[in-house]
């Protein structure tokens, strides 16, 4: 296995599993700091961390959009070869991305709508 191909499979599960864990993560910052956010009245951390997982997971997200380009933006077939697998990976990665960027966002819907202490 080339370096080439090593960093490419890293890149590949960082990609994929990044979507996930930054929306763990986020959700737990937030519950966290709701006592916080409800002694100061201030919502901005909340929302801080919204944007910060939402921005992290699109650039994994275009980070995997190019992966899938630089081995040929096709989509992957069913034979077992790596060119394939690494198309089908960035492609997932893909949509786990944009999966959770929209569940972030939705997430973030009552942070902007109700008060602190809501």
């Amino acid at each position: 296995m080339s370096a080439q191909s090593t960093t490419r499979n890293l890149i590949l599960w960082i990609t994929l599993l990044a979507g996930p864990v930054l929306w763990l993560i986020s959700f737990q910052a937030k519950f966290a700091w709701a006592p916080i956010t409800c002694s100061t009245q201030s919502k901005f951390a909340i929302l801080l961390f919204s944007a910060l997982a939402f921005a992290l997971s699109a650039i994994a997200g275009l980070l995997a959009w190019r992966t899938w380009r630089s081995v040929g933006s096709e989509v992957p077939g069913q034979s077992a070869n790596p060119i394939d697998r690494t198309r089908f990976m960035a492609l997932g990665a893909v949509a786990l991305s944009a999966g959770f960027c929209i569940v972030i966002v939705a997430q973030a819907i009552p942070d902007l709508i109700l008060e602190a202490c809501q």
